[in-house]
């Protein structure tokens, strides 16, 4: 009940102060050289996120040429085949898999959320890039089990200009977590590529969502008694 209370109210805040749209984005255009850190060039101010790591790649650093004529990155080195699915998905912990790149995001621990969407663009440096592409999250859950969603392999053989990538967590092993669930989580995202070890170039990864502070008694007290004054003003003046 008191979690029902604290979603309904924050909802109502969420329509009122919610950072919606782009949660935490690296478009590399504040990437002074190829082996500076790529920290976040936007985020919302609801979530901590970590810079972008890259486990085991090659990285390189194009000044311009990205999809807005502006900085990019190129990665090398990853896998020619796939690793093991079942290995891969199955871990014991929240750490990055070797030839990937990732990122964390923590939501405040008093927020309220989701997350509604995760982009890039891509573009394949040459026929030794790899073909195929995939997006997973991963968190712990409440009993320490690490859970995780992912978008399944996606063919990027035809990718040879840049394209914009939208990738969907319609596979998993549970739902994410949403609204009062989501604060105070962290979440691994992680892409990883196979198919070649050649050259993938990468721009604007984005990680949409919605995140709000959840009110303090007295504000969301103040939230409700303005919505029935609202209301009642509204009788009236028919």
């Amino acid at each position: 009940m008191k979690a029902l209370l604290l979603f309904s109210l924050a909802s109502a805040f969420l329509g009122q102060t919610a950072f919606a749209a782009t949660l935490v984005k690296y478009d590399f255009n504040n990437v002074p050289n190829v082996n500076s850190p790529n920290k976040p060039s936007a985020f919302s101010p609801c979530v901590l996120p970590s810079d972008l790591y890259e486990c085991c790649l090659t990285p390189a650093l194009f000044t311009t040429g990205g999809p807005d004529g502006t900085a990019f990155r190129g990665y090398s080195g990853w896998d020619m085949t796939q690793y093991d699915p079942n290995v891969y998905f199955n871990r014991d912990a929240l750490y990055q898999w070797p030839a990937t790149l990732g990122f964390t995001v923590t939501p405040e621990a008093q927020s309220i959320g989701a997350f509604t969407g995760f982009n890039i663009d891509l573009k394949r440096a040459d026929a030794q890039s790899p073909n195929t592409i995939m997006a997973s999250i991963f968190w712990e859950d409440a009993a320490g089990t690490i859970q995780q969603r992912n978008s399944g392999a996606i063919d990027i053989s035809s990718f040879t200009s840049w394209t914009n990538v939208s990738f969907a967590d319609t596979f998993g092993t549970a739902p994410l977590p949403t609204g009062v669930d989501f604060g105070g989580e962290t979440f691994r995202f992680e892409l990883y590529a196979w198919g070649g070890s050649g050259s993938l170039y990468l721009d604007n990864v984005t990680l949409s969502g919605e995140c709000a502070p959840v009110p303090e008694p007295g504000a969301a007290l103040l939230l409700g008694v303005s919505g029935i004054l609202f209301g009642l003003r509204r009788r009236r003046q028919r």
